[in-house]
């Protein structure tokens, strides 16, 4: 399996922040997750295909690691790409970045949620390229 790496750049704010003046613990999931948005909906698979269709990407798990400080202004490059896709779960690994140095990894089991069955289903065509997964 060859993936495709995204890149989100972002600037830090100051809603970002907790009262030590760096980003608050919970806001590193929050961007994470902007960024995954990002890609997929930039790869035809939106808010709006999610309803359209009735399925839907959903987090298993989580593995978040906090390396270096990010405070205010700092600019931030968040890569994602998918690992590993077998059977009806992927791995997604993203990293957010300060010039070349990992400030944040994070791994997330994911797969493709069927709203009307309410179960995980194998992966779409669809959904594949929507996470950069080229066969």
């Amino acid at each position: 399996m060859h993936a495709k790496t995204f890149i989100y750049p972002i600037v830090i704010k100051e809603s970002y922040l907790d009262t030590f003046g760096h980003v608050n613990n919970a806001t590193y999931l929050t961007l994470y997750e902007e960024a995954r948005w990002d890609f997929i909906t930039n790869n035809d698979f939106g808010l709006h295909v999610i309803q359209k269709l009735g399925l839907g990407p959903t987090i298993l798990e989580i593995n978040l690691k906090f390396l270096r400080e990010i405070r205010l202004r700092d600019k931030i490059t968040i890569e994602t790409k998918v690992k590993s896709y077998e059977g009806k779960t992927g791995i997604i690994e993203q990293k957010m970045l300060r010039d070349t140095d990992i400030c944040s990894q994070a791994e997330f089991l994911i797969g493709l949620f069927d709203l009307k069955k309410r179960k995980l289903i194998a992966p779409t065509k669809e959904w594949l390229k929507a996470v950069g997964v080229e066969e």
